[in-house]
């Protein structure tokens, strides 16, 4: 196994929140961008992959096994 502190502290849990935040982040910047210029659609899908991606895995309940 890995023995740097580093690896051992990226937890699925962690993982799931940044996906969460970046999620938020490029949702709302590829919404807003969507609105106002109408060329926002790809960066929208891609932030709400990462939203639903990241809600599922902190909903699975996989930190409890």
């Amino acid at each position: 196994m890995n023995r740097n502190p580093a690896f051992r502290a990226l937890t699925e849990f962690r993982m799931a929140v940044t996906a969460v935040l970046a999620g938020s982040a490029f949702t709302v910047a590829g919404g807003a961008t969507y609105a106002l210029r109408h060329d926002g659609f790809p960066e929208l899908v891609a932030g709400l992959a990462f939203l639903i991606t990241g809600l599922v895995m902190l909903g699975s309940g996989t930190g409890k096994r």
